[in-house]
């Protein structure tokens, strides 16, 4: 949830493990500034829009949007290389996609990551749900407001993708596997062994 990565990234920056650039988290020693953590709300550009996390004063903050804290709501903009230094921060790693499918599968009847059937009541997915009503992109709801399903897991199917420590190789190279949904997606995202999805670490 934003809360705790918002108290990460400040006393990571306190101890001098990151710093920000041109609105971007980066690892104090990643000088080429080659592999962004996460991004922080700028409203020069689309794509800075979409976090909600700020940057202001040396410090880090979580967003309220239309009135709405986004504390409780889970982290977008996050690159792989970002969610891996939170995992590591804490003594974690990320799944591998064959853990994150066991976990979403539950006891191997799940179609999605809420059981057999998905809907609107269940999940957060499909961009015109928009549960808070949001005015604005991402329409992302806090956590715990959906069932938890499965192992007590909540938003294990939409909401935002989870990143995972996979790698799928093709002909056109090698990027991590992300799996679940998210608020965007259809119902097929959300598929707990039917949809595979991936993208560049950054």
């Amino acid at each position: 949830m934003l809360c705790s990565i918002s108290a990460a990234v400040n006393s990571a920056l306190a101890d001098g493990l990151i710093e920000v650039y041109e609105s971007q988290v980066y690892a104090k020693n990643n000088t080429s500034h080659d592999q962004r953590y996460f991004q922080t709300y700028n409203t020069s550009s689309p794509i800075y829009m979409w976090s909600q996390i700020t940057y202001s004063g040396g410090t880090f903050s979580v967003r309220t949007r239309d009135g709405y804290s986004m504390a409780n709501h889970p982290v977008t903009s996050v690159s792989w290389y970002g969610a891996t230094a939170f995992s590591d921060y804490y003594g974690y790693r990320l799944p591998t996609e064959w853990e994150w499918q066991a976990v979403a599968d539950y006891d191997g009847t799940y179609e999605y990551g809420c059981g057999t059937s998905i809907d609107s009541s269940m999940v957060n997915y499909n961009e015109s749900n928009n549960p808070l009503g949001l005015t604005s992109l991402p329409y992302t709801s806090p956590v715990g407001q959906y069932p938890a399903y499965g192992y007590g897991m909540h938003d294990i199917a939409g909401n935002v993708y989870e990143w995972t420590s996979s790698v799928l190789t093709d002909s056109s190279g090698s990027r991590r596997v992300i799996r679940g949904g998210s608020w965007y997606d259809d119902r097929f995202h959300s598929s707990v062994s039917l949809y595979r999805n991936d993208d560049d670490v950054y």
